[in-house]
């Protein structure tokens, strides 16, 4: 595949799965559980820092799969570390404890 091709790819893989996290969070009435897999980092900030999710945890949800995209790109080793680091990461998010976020 073309450079071009999987850059287009990304940037509407990031566009669709950001609209279905915000939408599955129904502006702070659904859920967070898709957030807390998808987005592990941004989660993790947002209940550490106790101030929800505020603008440098939206910038990295932004970055966050272009970032993948570029690491299984250049290092294609490095995808099983990347998905490893994902996985601990959102299993981390999903057993804080926190009034903020539930779900």
């Amino acid at each position: 595949m073309k450079t071009k091709s999987k850059t287009i790819l990304t940037i509407l893989f990031t566009i669709l799965i950001l609209a279905f996290v915000i939408l599955s969070m129904g502006a702070g009435h659904g859920t967070n559980l898709f957030a807390k897999i998808f987005y592990p980092f941004t989660m993790i900030i947002a209940i550490l820092s106790k101030n929800g999710i505020g603008i440098f945890p939206t910038i990295l949800a932004i970055v966050q799969i272009p970032i993948y995209a570029l690491i299984m790109t250049k290092r294609p080793k490095w995808k099983y570390y990347l998905i490893g680091i994902h996985i601990i990461s959102a299993i981390i998010c999903l057993y804080l404890p926190t009034e903020i976020f539930s779900g």
